[in-house]
């Protein structure tokens, strides 16, 4: 690759790009994997086609340029993703992969969007070269690790994690799923879309269009005789009611769901319709997880305001009481934003006797909650305490992710 097919990425108002499509696409992909940028966004707007990406879950304007140049950008992204480049009037999707001038693999999986000005060209991208993260490599403390690793050695039961959209319950999935991958259970997973391959593991994705939902492709799969079942998303009764039917049924079924809390998750359930008898009986435990963005540290410094004293619930998991909380401050190595990385925090509720009566006599969400933060479950607020008081984020990060009474003590 020569000098002049290089392309710096700026801020810039309807520039005209001398390189040609096909290498500006090549060199964007390329830089926005080196900046660990999980999707890229290329939208028209009324003078200028944006092009962003989003960095450790927030997003960032990089270039402005001239509309017909990004059309033809879009265009050729749609090509490359195997999406219908001439139908600008309806949302089309499509998967791909694109080879980077350093000669990386980039699998990417676009979505495109009719607006006001135009359309929004969406595209997450997975490198191989990073690939799937392991459960060791969520940022999962070992206390955390231990009880998710019991939880996913169950032979049958069901599984749920919880969070609001971008809170990495995907990741936790897969990375749940590639920990059973081992050759001696069949794995099916149920996917809307599937965000890549994995070898050795039966995958299916829903396809409203034609009819096929979470709930049908799961009455069918349940008939592919499975050991293990994950589903994308519980968004209705009839997944749910088949999800907990499959986990009493003796299948382990991992799952995502969107709510608050853990103990919200089981509400979710029975909003659902489900019976709160069969949501005891198949329940292994639920994870609640958000992400936040951990400091970087070379260039992390402490504050000048003291740590107050460890929470006595968060002894355990803070080893030694710290003298000062951490700040971000940022060098070149963070990209000047002072955050490496995002790093998943939870907290983990473990289905017992106690819980499961709950359960069962249909019991609210804050009564469940009570009785497994009785039995030793720390809340999200006080998960998210012990990465600050480890020195792992910052006090702002944390209040960011979770604006709680109990973060606003830390700090004497």
């Amino acid at each position: 690759m020569t000098d002049q097919d290089n392309v710096e990425f700026e801020a810039l108002e309807g520039e005209i790009e001398i390189s040609p499509p096909e290498i500006y696409a090549a060199n964007l992909i390329e830089w926005a994997v080196d900046q660990h940028a999980s999707d890229l966004f290329v939208s028209d707007s009324e003078h200028s086609v944006i092009i962003a990406i989003r960095r450790l879950g927030k997003v960032q304007t990089v270039r402005r340029l001239a509309r017909d140049y990004g059309h033809k950008l879009q265009g050729h992204l749609r090509v490359i993703a195997g999406s219908d480049a001439g139908d600008m009037l309806r949302p089309t999707e499509g998967r791909g992969v694109l080879h980077t001038p350093n000669g990386s693999k980039v699998d990417l999986r676009l979505s495109t969007l009719p607006t006001l000005f135009g359309q929004d060209v969406t595209i997450r991208l997975f490198d191989p070269v990073r690939g799937t993260r392991s459960l060791s490599e969520l940022g999962y403390d070992s206390h955390e690790l231990e009880i998710i690793r019991s939880m996913i050695a169950k032979p049958a039961g069901l599984i749920l994690v919880a969070g609001p959209v971008a809170s990495g319950k995907s990741s936790t999935l897969y990375a749940a799923v590639d920990a059973l991958n081992d050759e001696t259970r069949k794995i099916h997973t149920l996917e809307d879309p599937i965000e890549h391959g994995i070898p050795g593991i039966m995958q299916s994705q829903v396809n409203l269009r034609i009819g096929l939902d979470f709930a049908d492709l799961l009455a069918v799969v349940l008939r592919h005789s499975p050991d293990v079942i994950m589903i994308g998303e519980i968004r209705d009764a009839r997944t749910a009611q088949t999800a907990i039917r499959a986990g009493i049924s003796g299948q382990l079924v991992l799952a995502t769901i969107h709510a608050k809390s853990a103990a919200e998750a089981i509400d979710s359930l029975v909003q659902y319709e489900a019976n709160p008898k069969f949501i005891a009986r198949s329940l292994v435990g639920v994870i609640n997880q958000r992400l936040i963005r951990t400091l970087c540290p070379k260039c992390k410094q402490a504050s000048t305001q003291p740590a107050s004293q460890v929470p006595e619930r968060l002894a355990s998991r803070v080893p030694t009481s710290p003298d000062h909380l951490y700040e971000a401050v940022g060098c070149e190595a963070c990209f000047e934003e002072g955050y490496e990385e995002l790093t998943c925090v939870s907290e983990i509720l473990q289905n017992s006797h106690e819980i499961e009566e709950a359960i069962a006599s249909s019991q609210p969400a804050a009564t469940i909650d009570a009785v497994a933060r009785q039995q030793g479950m720390l809340t999200l607020a006080e998960t998210i305490a012990t990465r600050v008081l480890r020195g792992e984020t910052s006090l702002v990060e944390a209040q960011r992710c979770a604006p709680d009474p109990l973060l606003l003590n830390l700090e004497q």
